[in-house]
């Protein structure tokens, strides 16, 4: 389901996909401004956000001036955070009217390997969060899961690690999916990624009434 998409006050307003998710909307100054807000939400829900907000705050300084991911732009309180608008289309939407650039794929591999040449894991590059512009070049957004080197100091090799071969597991897959490359996936998925994987089929999973 895709979010509400209002205008008011010359703001456009995409709402949010659910409850849990911050409300979105873009303000008309120049160039455009995305700013992600929880403060309408629940005591848990705003809670859960600020701590997201503050990670991707973090992530967005680290890469700030890199080509491919968003400026930041202020943080307004702490429940809401503004950064650049990019002008651009996921991926996930883009795939259904054709195949996407030639080199789409590659040039997105260097984005996030460049991303963690500054000491940044995204954590979560699936295709909602893949953008691609007008000229074919990759964008990534959300960086709400993302992981700054140095944020646990005794686990966080570990950690990078594990996001590392979570990236290259993703890079994989969507070269199949993209590319219909017939390749094997020869990375062997780390714990990260296998808590990962199973708490997301563990939320998609219907209940029993």
């Amino acid at each position: 389901m895709k979010p509400r998409m209002e205008s008011t006050e010359g703001q456009v307003r995409f709402g949010s996909r659910n409850r849990t998710k911050a409300d979105i909307y873009v303000l008309p100054t120049r160039p455009p401004t995305l700013v992600k807000d929880y403060r309408k939400r629940g005591l848990f829900v705003r809670f859960y956000g600020r701590l997201c907000l503050n990670r991707e705050e973090q992530a967005l300084r680290r890469l700030a001036g890199l080509k491919g991911v968003p400026a930041f732009v202020a943080r307004d309180g702490p429940y809401v955070l503004s950064m650049e608008f990019i002008e651009a289309v996921p991926i996930h939407d883009l795939r259904r009217a054709g195949p996407v650039p030639p080199g789409f794929v590659d040039r997105l591999e260097e984005l996030l390997l460049a991303v963690e040449a500054r000491g940044v894991a995204h954590g979560d590059p699936h295709m909602r969060n893949i953008l691609c512009d007008r000229e074919g070049q990759p964008y990534l957004v959300d960086f709400s899961t993302s992981y700054v080197r140095g944020r646990v100091p005794l686990l966080s090799a570990w950690v990078f690690r594990n996001l590392q071969v979570m990236r290259k597991l993703k890079v994989q897959k969507l070269r199949r999916k993209l590319c219909g490359e017939n390749m094997e996936i020869d990375v062997r998925p780390g714990l990260i990624y296998r808590l990962v994987h199973w708490f997301g089929r563990a939320r998609r999973k219907p209940r029993r009434r």
